[in-house]
């Protein structure tokens, strides 16, 4: 079992979940969103990079353009 954040984002009518964690080298996150149809227990979205404050960004630049807040 990974260790890792969990970071939970709020937009109108979709839940997101985004798990950031260390996997030998990488730091990884995997995005999961609450309305995506037989995805409930796979990530819609994978990125990984060479630290954890670059996946974090991206994730989040990620989760930006396709579910702005407004």
């Amino acid at each position: 079992m990974k260790t890792g954040r969990l970071l939970k984002f709020h937009r109108p009518a979709v839940e997101i979940h985004a798990y950031l964690y260390r996997d030998g080298a990488s730091f990884c996150a995997a995005v999961y969103v609450s309305h995506e149809p037989g995805r409930q227990n796979q990530p819609v979205q994978s990125l990984s990079g060479s630290s954890d404050e670059e996946v974090e960004d991206a994730t989040r630049k990620w989760i930006e353009s396709r579910y702005p807040r407004n």
